[in-house]
């Protein structure tokens, strides 16, 4: 693991990985989808959920099942 020098403003390899998440939110908008963070209280944990443009919940997932997706790890 290298240091994170934070003199210089963020590191190249996060720049990318915000621009990424940037160009897919915008085809999920373009698609009429959005995707909410929601905390679970019950269990002090953070799920994801892809909603319509109305608001109303298409899928829910685990923050660990969207990283799996997102490393490429398994398929929808």
């Amino acid at each position: 693991m290298r240091p994170i020098d934070t003199a210089g403003g963020p590191p190249p390899e996060a720049l990318h990985a915000t621009a990424l998440a940037g160009a897919i939110m915008r085809e999920l908008l373009d698609a009429g989808r959005e995707v909410r963070f929601v905390l679970v209280p019950t269990r002090a944990r953070v799920a994801v959920a892809v909603c319509d443009r109305d608001g109303a919940v298409l899928a829910q997932l685990t923050a660990a099942r969207v990283l799996e997706l997102a490393a490429g790890r398994c398929s929808v």
